[in-house]
């Protein structure tokens, strides 16, 4: 076996065990005897289990920017596009298990092994609602007078109601709520006919 598909089976194996147990309560042992490995192999790729949890995190999150930015990427009018930023950025990150550990270490724990990851993925969605506020208003959709204001008002919207959907496990029960949030955040911005 290559040493990339160890690394890869590592991780895979890690990333079940942490949705599943969570942080704290998975070992190095149990990963390594998922894979039927030593425990010693994991410590080669990955000198803590903070840094592989790092790296799970960093995949889980890197598979939520890539499809954000297809979205961002698009040919679509920068109306829908924000909207289904919106909705399919919150529909992701209710899927990413691990990225809610990260949530309740931030009332708790503090895991500040993770902070790397966290502020990469706040800088991503800062350039991305940028981006799409830019062509919105280039393209005479979106009537915003300071597109940073506007970034930071967004982005403190979507992290606030992430604490409700997540980690309280009420996205099923707002899943109409949030399509109504989005339609409003979309209204809102958008240019008024004259």
């Amino acid at each position: 076996m290559q040493e990339t598909d160890v690394k890869s089976l590592i991780v895979e194996s890690a990333t079940k065990y942490f949705s599943k147990f969570g942080f704290y309560k998975t070992t190095m042992d149990e990963i390594a005897k998922h894979i039927h490995k030593a425990k010693g192999v994991l410590y080669y790729y990955f000198k803590s289990k903070e840094l592989l949890f790092n790296e799970v995190l960093k995949q889980e999150l890197g598979t939520v920017k890539a499809e954000l930015s297809k979205i961002v990427n698009s040919d679509k009018d920068s109306l829908f596009i924000l909207k289904d930023y919106m909705l399919t950025r919150l529909r992701l990150l209710h899927k990413a298990v691990n990225y809610h550990e990260t949530l309740k270490a931030d009332f708790f724990d503090k895991y500040h092994f993770v902070k790397d990851v966290r502020d990469d993925f706040v800088e991503f969605e800062r350039a991305q609602l940028t981006s799409i506020l830019r062509k919105g208003k280039k393209d005479g959709y979106l009537d915003v007078k300071n597109i940073n204001s506007t970034v930071n008002i967004l982005m403190m919207m979507v992290n606030g109601i992430e604490i409700p959907l997540f980690l309280q496990d009420k996205y099923a029960e707002f899943e109409n709520t949030i399509d109504e949030l989005a339609t409003m955040i979309v209204n809102s911005l958008k240019t008024q006919k004259k």
